[in-house]
């Protein structure tokens, strides 16, 4: 089978369109206006659900006021021209720095934390406000955590930090104690509404076969955007469209892109594919180990860096005859 070049992932910071965050905004926007924004802002809610999207375009309602092509708010939409966008997106925006997780790495580096400070302690642009923006927040180590507390704790009135985190996982309750936290939440229904706005935007067009599979284990639009635009690129024969092929195809992919993205992504699809067979089958005790072995291979894999060729083999395995 053919397989496509694959850009599955779409980027927060490439998105021009906010869909159903106006309460968000305009919390933050007020906040903002009357100086009354606190300096360390924690985004928490499920993965995918927007929260990065979000902080990218209340930055850009802030770094874009006094430019040309300023943020709409009425429609809550980037202007693509917008230098702040483009210099944002290019990573040399003189007022904004990005902590992220790098996809070789298993958590975010006391490096980057240290390269973040070196830039916090410098004048700004203009004198403006700086943001700094943590994305994966859960994936900071201790190390990155205590580098990370002198300067959080005591900010210049000019910087603010947003984390996001995902809820789903832990993040430190020191470095929690210090922010402000916004738990970011939307309804089953107000979810798929977005879904559907970004299919739409992106022309995107669910496959028959995964539609209620994906909508009854999956209920974020970000990780189903990602999931339907890897279904995209790498099926092209729609006879071998099963979840089977799609994990095989997944796998092999990831011989060649070692990141923790899409080890995440494969582990959601496995989870899904045992998903299907629980509910199919009688012998659900069967099933349920070889679920079990497959997500301790790619555990164990994550853990210790062991050869991503043997953990593939053996969960293809597991996969093939469970």
């Amino acid at each position: 089978m053919q397989k496509k070049n694959l850009n599955m992932h779409f980027r927060p910071s490439e998105q021009t369109r906010l869909y159903f965050y106006e309460k968000y905004f305009s919390l933050f926007t007020d906040l903002y206006e009357k100086n009354l924004l606190p300096n360390q802002i924690l985004l928490s809610g499920n993965s995918g659900i927007g929260k990065s999207t979000f902080a990218y375009h209340f930055v850009n309602y802030v770094l874009s006021k006094n430019e040309l092509n300023p943020y709409d708010s009425k429609n809550f939409r980037i202007n693509y021209l917008n230098k702040s966008f483009r210099l944002v997106n290019q990573n040399c925006h003189p007022n904004f720095f990005l902590i992220d997780i790098f996809e070789e790495k298993h958590s975010i580096d006391v490096k980057q934390i240290k390269n973040m400070i070196n830039y916090a302690n410098k004048t700004s642009y203009d004198k403006n406000i700086k943001f700094i923006l943590i994305n994966n927040a859960e994936y900071l180590n201790i190390h990155s955590i205590n580098a990370l507390l002198k300067i959080v704790e005591e900010p210049t009135s000019n910087t603010f930090f947003v984390f996001i985190h995902n809820s789903c996982k832990r993040i430190s309750d020191t470095l929690k104690s210090r922010c402000i936290e916004f738990k970011i939440f939307f309804t089953n229904n107000e979810k798929h509404q977005i879904l559907n706005l970004l299919l739409k935007q992106f022309n995107i067009k669910f496959n028959i076969n995964f539609k209620n599979e994906i909508f009854s284990f999956y209920d974020t639009p970000g990780v189903i955007l990602n999931y339907t635009k890897f279904f995209e690129e790498q099926i092209t024969d729609s006879k071998e469209t099963n979840l089977k092929n799609i994990i095989l195809n997944l796998m092999d992919f990831n011989k060649t892109d070692r990141s923790h993205i899409n080890l995440f992504l494969l582990q959601n699809i496995i989870e899904l594919f045992f998903y299907t067979k629980i509910v199919n089958t009688n012998n659900k005790v069967k099933v349920f180990a070889n679920y079990s072995k497959a997500i301790n291979h790619l555990n164990n894999f994550k853990k210790y860096n062991i050869d991503m060729n043997n953990t593939f083999y053996e969960i293809k395995e597991n996969i093939i005859h469970a």
